[in-house]
């Protein structure tokens, strides 16, 4: 009982159906319907055991796996969450390597894994000393927002923010709403708001207009991972954990967050130097002289407009890089130290660890397992 109206369902069902194919067979009894068709009960044909949103009924004494949705979790079910702590961390750095200052969140009302994303966005970035201005909507809000008076709120909202401003949507249907307010408001998106979303759904992001950047979340090895444990619950076992947490991948950017947002030109020739050439070892005196400046005075402007160093600017943005060949590729290890500029798989390794705080090959294994 997963919806397949959104790609995080869709990934999802493709997990368990993969693992089907490899320990089962199993037979299933599935039904293409969005969030709201699963608020129906199980009916009377027989289970072994069910995987289910927590928006749909459930008949306690089947083994179950839910997929939250409205809860934080579920008794005597084994619960699938978000690891929203990633999800907002990967945000604040995508952002930040664009250099804004101003920040904003938009969630929904009394949603927990969109509170979950506002609570943790927020602390990241006041931990760095900058200030978030937040508002929600109605659930409803992210997949037919037509109501007059709720329009003109979030509207209204959106033209007091700050400019240039990043703001963080709780999921992509929410993300491509602001979008089209945005532009209904006269705000320029990216130039003057730059919106992410979280999900990656391919189909919503590409309707955005500018497409919308987007945060990947393993949902399908999050759904494999459930079909296991359920195999477990199914076989009279214990579930191993009760719960199982979908990791964050990185951000597919696209048009949406494509910007420097800076006003310092030296700084900004800078980083968009240090963005276009994250895959390769840039010395801090051949970023200096793209910006114009020399290398003392391009330090003290970084320092002023971004809080950290030149270096550590493009370690990080070379470190995401790097995440991305490791989570969207099937790259081997030594091919991606090839790929980056590395002599040796073991300065990959170093290096990695020394920014992220864990291997490659870890970190790997983390996304693929979560």
């Amino acid at each position: 009982m997963i919806e397949s109206s959104r790609e995080s369902g869709r990934e999802f069902i493709a997990g368990v159906a993969e693992y089907a194919q490899r320990f089962g067979p199993w037979r299933f009894h599935w039904q293409p319907v969005g969030l709201k068709g699963l608020a129906r009960r199980l009916g009377d044909f027989h289970c072994d055991g069910v995987i289910l949103r927590d928006v749909a009924d459930w008949r306690e004494g089947i083994p179950a796996i839910v997929l939250g949705h409205t809860k934080r979790r579920v008794a005597g079910a084994v619960f699938v969450g978000v690891d929203d702590e990633a999800v907002s961390r990967v945000v604040t750095t995508h952002l930040r390597q664009r250099g804004f200052r101003h920040f904003a969140f938009c969630g929904y009302e009394a949603v927990p894994w969109s509170e979950g994303r506002e609570t943790r966005y927020c602390r990241l970035l006041r931990q760095e000393g900058f200030r978030v201005a937040c508002c929600r909507v109605p659930l409803t809000a992210g997949t037919s927002y037509r109501d007059g008076k709720k329009r003109a709120r979030l509207k209204r909202w959106l033209q007091t923010l700050p400019r240039p401003v990043a703001l963080m949507a709780a999921n992509d249907d929410l993300g491509e709403q602001v979008i089209e307010l945005c532009k209904e408001a006269g705000i320029r998106v990216p130039d003057d708001c730059a919106v992410i979303g979280v999900d990656n759904d391919p189909v919503v992001c590409g309707l955005s207009d500018p497409p919308l950047s987007s945060v990947k979340i393993q949902f399908r090895q999050a759904g494999y991972q459930a079909a296991a444990t359920l195999d477990r619950l199914m076989s009279g076992r214990r579930p191993g954990a009760w719960s199982i947490t979908a990791a964050a991948g990185e951000v597919v950017e696209r048009q949406s967050t494509n910007i420097i947002a800076v006003d310092d030109p030296a700084v900004a020739k800078a980083l968009r130097f240090i963005h276009d050439h994250a895959p390769r070892p840039v010395a801090v005196a051949e970023i200096a002289r793209v910006s114009g400046v020399s290398r003392r005075i391009l330090e003290q402007r970084f320092r002023q407009t971004l809080d950290r160093s030149v270096l550590q600017q493009h370690r990080e943005a070379r470190a995401a890089h790097i995440a991305r060949l490791l989570t969207e590729t099937d790259l081997s290890l030594a091919q991606i130290a090839e790929q980056c500029a590395f002599s040796e798989l073991s300065h990959l390794t170093r290096f990695f660890r020394a920014v992220r705080g864990q291997t490659p090959s870890a970190y790997r294994s983390r996304v693929a397992d979560s």
